[in-house]
């Protein structure tokens, strides 16, 4: 990964000026509250490739002091998301091709275990949880809601992770799956939303209802294959 440091982002707005998003009351320590809200800024792109994370400023957002806050960016660190600089700070990381092309493989190959497994055990509620999700993704893409489809759309993949019912599976699932849809999420950005999409997953869904291990993985497979070759392609169209 190639790590460029670019100017205070434009979001950064006086303190005063922002919402607070405090946290929930909660037994976690605040590190681990505040985490997942900054990890899916910069996911979704709040935070852009070699911007500098503002710590005053979040830390004003989430009403927190600067301690939990850089542990919370430690975490972020070893995550690959960020990289933290000698006197400047937290700096969004800024993913290769190969190295997302990498991650896609793995992740790809985690799916495809999951998805054999919930065909093989066939959890009822499992599969009516992605079915519901299934179900709600058309309905999202036909209204043309791409910001609807492609939460629906992460919920009902790792819908399928977690229906494994394999903690170590989910883990390194969850660790490899922020860093593709980082890279799907600028993507997305170019590609318009088509009414069909959701139907890339009914060959999915109807190998999971009917307990086909081999043909769930395989239909797992191919659908992964071209998300990757769109993921991929965009970086190589970025790099030229």
């Amino acid at each position: 990964m190639t790590t460029k440091i670019a100017a205070l982002p434009r979001s950064a707005a006086e303190p005063s000026d922002l919402p607070k998003r405090r946290t929930m009351i909660s037994r976690e320590p605040m590190h681990e509250q505040v985490l997942p809200h900054i990890r899916r800024d910069i996911v979704e792109g709040r935070w852009g490739p070699g911007e500098r994370l503002p710590e005053p400023l979040l830390c004003a957002e989430f009403g927190i002091s600067r301690t939990p806050m850089r542990d919370a960016l430690k975490i972020l660190e070893a995550e690959g998301l960020v990289e933290l600089v000698p006197h400047v700070g937290a700096v969004v990381t800024d993913p290769t091709q190969p190295d997302v092309a990498e991650k896609m493989e793995v992740l790809s190959a985690l799916e495809q275990a999951a998805a054999a497994k919930v065909a093989a055990t066939r959890p009822p509620a499992v599969l009516e949880q992605i079915s519901i999700l299934h179900t709600r993704m058309n309905a999202a893409a036909h209204q043309h809601d791409p910001s609807t489809y492609y939460r629906l759309n992460d919920e009902f993949h790792r819908a399928i992770v977690l229906g494994a019912d394999n903690k170590t599976l989910a883990d390194m699932h969850e660790h490899i799956m922020w860093h593709v849809h980082r890279a799907r999420h600028r993507a997305n950005e170019y590609e318009k939303l088509s009414e069909g999409a959701a139907e890339h997953h009914d060959r999915i869904v109807r190998c999971l209802i009917s307990g086909d291990p081999n043909a769930a993985a395989a239909a797992m497979k191919e659908h992964l294959h071209d998300v990757s070759d769109s993921i991929v392609g965009h970086l190589d169209h970025e790099s030229e």
